[in-house]
This record gives C-alpha cells, sequence and structure tokens, in this order.
C-alpha cells in the first residue's frame, strides 16, 4: 500500500512537471543588420527594403498562423561599427489593419497628396474609408555610446573608471511582448530605426522568442490598437516639437463595450543643450474624453549604471565637496540623468488602466505643457507613443 501511494505521488510530481516544461521557439528577425546613414541609398531586395538614408529597415516575417504561445519576448543584440553617439531606436510592427505604412508615409503617396504636416505626430487618422495605424513599438532603446567599437580606442582607455573591468562588446535588450501575442502570427511587417547621422552605424540582430507550454491552449480574443507615435520614422518626418503648444489628440472606436482597457504609453524627451526637455525634467499628461488619467514626469538617474556600455561617451569633470575639501569628480555624459531614457536602457512602456469603455468613439489626449519651444538654436522633441488593449 506504502509503494502505491509513493508511485501516486510520484505521477502527480511527474504530471505536474511536464505541464510546466517550456520549449522557446525564437524567430530571428534581423541578423547583424547593418543600420548607417547613407544618403540616396533607399532601396529594395528580395527581403528587406531600406528607407530614411539608410536608418530604417522593414522586412515581411512570417509568424505561425495558429499557436499556443503562452509569453513572447522581443531580443536585441547591438554593437557599434563606429557612431560614436546615443540615439534612440525602435524595433516596431506595423499593424496588419493598417490601409497604409510608413511606405506611404515616405512616399508622400496618400490618395489625397496631402503633406505629411497635415497629420500631426503621425497618429491613428480615416483617410476617405480607409485607417491608418501608426507602427506600434516591441521595443524602445536607446544606443550607448560607441559599445563594441571604440573599446580598445586609447583614448576611451584612458577614460575607463576604476570600478569597470572592462568595455563591454555588445548590449542586449528583451522586452516582455507577451500581451501583443494576439497580433504576432502569420505575415506581419516588422521594421528597426536607429536615428543614427552616422555613415558608419549599427549592427543589429533582433529575434522575437516564443515559450510554448506542453499542453496548454490559449485564448488571444484581446483587441490590440495603435494609437499614436510621433517617433521619426519616415524620410522627411521631423521630431515632434508641439506638444508644449496643444494637446496632440486622436480617437478611437469600439465595437461593444469593453470591460477592461489598458493604454499602453511610451515617452522619451530629447534636446541635447543643458536646458533641453532631454535635461530637464516635464510633467506628462494624459487624457481619455477630457479626464485625466495619467500625469507623471518620465525621468531616469540611474544612467551611470550602463557606463560600462558607454566607452565613447564624453568626460568633464565637476567640482564636488570630499571629506570637508572641494575636488574635481569626473562624470561622463551617459552619467546624467534624462527624460525618461539613459544611453544604453530600453523605454518599457507605461500600463495605464483606463477601465471599463461603453461603445462608441473615446478621444485620446496627450500633453506636455511645459514642453520647450523649437527656436532658431534650440530643437526639443518627444518621442511618444501609445496603443491600447482590451
Amino acid at each position: 500500500m506504502k509503494n502505491l501511494k509513493f508511485l501516486i505521488v510520484f505521477l502527480i510530481i511527474a504530471s505536474c512537471s511536464n505541464e510546466s516544461l517550456d520549449n522557446k521557439i525564437a524567430f530571428d528577425v534581423f541578423e547583424k543588420q547593418s543600420i548607417r546613414f547613407q544618403p540616396s541609398s533607399e532601396e529594395q531586395n528580395d527581403q528587406t527594403i531600406a528607407l530614411g538614408s539608410g536608418r530604417l529597415i522593414l522586412k515581411t516575417i512570417q509568424l505561425p498562423t495558429n499557436n499556443n504561445y503562452r509569453h513572447a519576448n522581443a531580443n536585441i543584440t547591438l554593437v557599434s561599427t563606429g557612431d560614436p553617439w546615443d540615439k534612440s531606436g525602435s524595433f516596431f510592427i506595423i499593424p496588419t489593419s493598417s490601409d497604409y505604412s510608413v511606405l506611404n508615409l515616405a512616399n508622400n503617396s496618400f490618395p489625397n497628396k496631402e503633406p505629411m504636416d497635415s497629420y500631426p505626430g503621425i497618429q491613428k487618422f480615416l483617410l476617405e474609408d480607409n485607417n491608418y495605424y501608426p507602427p506600434l513599438e516591441l521595443l524602445r532603446f536607446i544606443t550607448p555610446f560607441g559599445v563594441g567599437y571604440f573599446n580598445t580606442e586609447e583614448c576611451c582607455e584612458k577614460l575607463k573608471p576604476v570600478y569597470i573591468a572592462k568595455w563591454e562588446d555588445d548590449i542586449s535588450w528583451s522586452e516582455d511582448i507577451t500581451h501583443l501575442l494576439p497580433i504576432l502570427k502569420g505575415e506581419i511587417l516588422v521594421g528597426v530605426f536607429i536615428d543614427t547621422w552616422s555613415d558608419k552605424g549599427w549592427d543589429i540582430d533582433v529575434a522575437i522568442e516564443f515559450t510554448e507550454p506542453a499542453h496548454t491552449n490559449q485564448s488571444q480574443g484581446q483587441n490590440i490598437v495603435s494609437l499614436v507615435n510621433t517617433t521619426p520614422f519616415s524620410a522627411g518626418q521631423n521630431g515632434y516639437d508641439q506638444f508644449g503648444i496643444e494637446p496632440l489628440v486622436t480617437s478611437f472606436e469600439l465595437e461593444a463595450d469593453a470591460d477592461e482597457v489598458f493604454l499602453y504609453y511610451l515617452t522619451t524627451g530629447h534636446g541635447g543643450h543643458g536646458t533641453g526637455d532631454e535635461f530637464v525634467k516635464k510633467t506628462n499628461v494624459v487624457s481619455l474624453n477630457n479626464q485625466i488619467v495619467a500625469e507623471f514626469i518620465p525621468w531616469r538617474d540611474d544612467c551611470a549604471a550602463f557606463r560600462r556600455f558607454n566607452p565613447s561617451s564624453g568626460v568633464w569633470t565637476e567640482t564636488a565637496e570630499w571629506k570637508g575639501v572641494e575636488i574635481e569628480e569626473r562624470i561622463a555624459s551617459s552619467d546624467y540623468s534624462r527624460s525618461g531614457w539613459c544611453p544604453g536602457s530600453q523605454v518599457s512602456p507605461k500600463k495605464i488602466s483606463l477601465g471599463k469603455l461603453e461603445k462608441g468613439r473615446h478621444e485620446l489626449s496627450i500633453f506636455i505643457p511645459d514642453a520647450q519651444i523649437t527656436t532658431e538654436t534650440e530643437f526639443n522633441f518627444w518621442n511618444v507613443a501609445a496603443y491600447i488593449a482590451y
């Protein structure tokens, strides 16, 4: 009897263990893909389309049409091939529900031939009977200063802090995109963008990794709708600098009541001068149907934690006090706090509950009231993206 009880317990444990076994399946999207600024280099081949003078690469990939995946990650590895600067980057998907894409933006090939500035911030809009949905970001990242390329440069070696054993050879990020599983299937158009102005640029590896449970079927009835993306993906599109003048407003339509709606909101402020939006705290205000649903300051003060990825970062000295004596302390430009990002960091979306929403039209408003106005010598802009899941 004891042996029988032991056997039953063993079988139960074994069954539970098998149930939790995961099979990871990775789909390589880009492998050592070069992204660099090459004027007049826009081209298309059997696999990729290059736009924006080589700063944006598009590719159609095939994912399984039906799956029972329970988890998904977007994975990126990046190395500099000569670009020493920190720049914003994005791995994104073109929504299949969109009748137009960044290809139309790049070619200005909308039926009514309106200029790009007719669509402020590049938001969701209706054009005749067709919808445009902006790119939906799977992973936003900020390139570090010259990771992997400048490691052996004599100047960089001299500037390496004593607390760093060595400069890193590359940098990797991973973003949980499980909530986007409903749109990660079948044939999809994806892209990767780096806001580089260097003709040397970067090499990037991009993959989507799924975790498949052994004996589980997952319902994927969730809807994903991309609403706003102000990142300047397309040629002729500039960074969006109007948030300080008026809110950016877009809308979405629900065909039925939704029990729970979540807004995923990404925001990073940019402007390289010392008092620009990159280095000054600015409040972001998000409203739904004229009611504030989120009000916060995107800010990161842990940038020094990424120092080992930033060999080409400039270094200055600042006066500090040590044991009652003033000293000159070295600080790298990559160490300074910034508006929601650090050189070498990824930017994860802020998840905002919109609660239960009724059927019909709803209006989303994004406002950064203290954003600096562009002048002849100062240019500030915000890369803001928003999408809903319900």
